[in-house]
């Protein structure tokens, strides 16, 4: 078949380098079972009109288009018309209707591949606008989607939608470092500049309020002085990355904590690695692939309750679902790291690689096109 994969946000082109892309990931899984995928990235400052490379046998191209916010605007007539089926990331984006009328237009199926409905905008104003403008749960109603999780699932089947799939995302196992326990935590933490009786907490994610970095920091003071030999290690930018600098300065743990913006990909695995844990404070995480890759790397989870660490983690076993602060400290103060990283690796083996995926993906499409 002819396929194609495009979410209707924007992103920036070297995305890639820094964040597994679920497209591409699902694209070279499609792709290795014989099928032809092309996958569209949406870029709002490209330098041209349009251009492509080719990543494997899949053909990645990159257009550049107008938007509102994250939602892009784009003129589907550039899009190519000669596809089966156009897998959607359509989610609560403001373009869903105007591409569903031109596939239509064109007898193409779109087939949404969705982890929300709702805004998780830190400002109830701003929440409240963008639900009322981009509500898409009417599209989800009339016609075939896939969810990420069953949170979703029950939400959308709540609202009436009942022809759905649900689909767990996946990691790619060609980016992944597949000889990673040749590697010691010891010489990894050296590396980066600690010392082996360092015990590094990891935080990933956006500088934003959803994925809270503020307390974080509140957290980590905590446990630093439950044990000297804690150290905080971020990753991220955003919009609060100024008030996260400034919480540390004033909790006077400027030694203790570091702030990187940005990790290449191909290295990410080293501070997964080499960590004692890996904490996620958002508590409306749809899914979380950083959470995957950590358990990938055999690293301890560690994850306030929302709807992705629920499907992902199975709480006490390949990592920890707490209810609140206090908890999740004291699970990262006294977590089976061995234990847990050996059972984290195994469960994303078993349930959450795109070729698993992939596999289910390809039937759903087949079924209904044969209908």
């Amino acid at each position: 078949m002819k396929l194609a994969i495009i979410s209707l946000n924007t992103e920036n082109k070297n995305l890639s380098q820094y964040y597994n892309s679920q497209a591409e990931g699902l694209a070279k899984a499609l792709s290795e079972m014989g099928h032809e995928l092309t996958v569209y990235h949406l870029v709002p400052d490209l330098d041209k009109e349009r251009e492509h490379l080719m990543k494997g046998s899949v053909r990645i191209e990159y257009i550049r288009c107008g938007h509102i916010g994250k939602h892009a605007l784009i003129d589907c007539a550039v899009l190519d018309a000669d596809k089966e089926c156009y897998i959607t990331a359509s989610d609560n984006y403001l373009m869903l209707g105007k591409f569903v009328k031109w596939c239509r237009k064109n007898e193409i199926l779109c087939l949404p591949y969705i982890g929300v409905i709702h805004s998780n905008n830190s400002s109830a104003i701003k929440r409240k606008i963008v639900d009322i403008l981009c509500n898409n749960v009417k599209f989800y109603k009339r016609m075939p989607t896939i969810v990420k999780t069953p949170a979703l699932e029950k939400s959308l089947r709540k609202a009436g939608a009942d022809n759905l799939f649900c689909v767990p995302v996946g990691l790619d196992t060609a980016l992944l470092k597949q000889d990673y326990k040749e590697y010691s935590a010891e010489n990894l933490k050296k590396k980066w500049n600690y010392k082996n009786t360092d015990k590094v907490i990891l935080f990933v994610g956006r500088m934003t309020a959803e994925k809270q970095p503020e307390k974080m920091i509140d957290i980590f003071k905590q446990m630093y002085e439950n044990d000297h030999a804690y150290r905080l290690l971020m990753v991220g930018q955003g919009e609060l990355s100024e008030q996260v600098s400034n919480r540390i300065a004033e909790a006077d743990l400027e030694n203790k904590a570091a702030i990187y913006e940005k990790v290449p990909n191909d290295r990410m695995w080293e501070l997964y690695r080499m960590s004692e844990c890996y904490i996620n404070l958002n508590t409306h995480e749809i899914f979380g692939m950083a959470i995957l890759e950590a358990m990938y790397y055999e690293n301890v989870v560690i994850a306030l309750k929302a709807p992705g660490p629920e499907l992902i983690i199975e709480n006490g076993i390949s990592g920890y679902i707490c209810e609140d602060e206090d908890k999740l400290i004291q699970r990262a103060l006294d977590a089976d790291k061995a234990a847990i990283g050996k059972a984290a690796h195994l469960h994303v083996e078993e349930h959450f690689l795109w070729d698993n995926s992939a596999k289910k993906i390809e039937k759903i499409i087949c079924d209904i096109l044969s209908n």
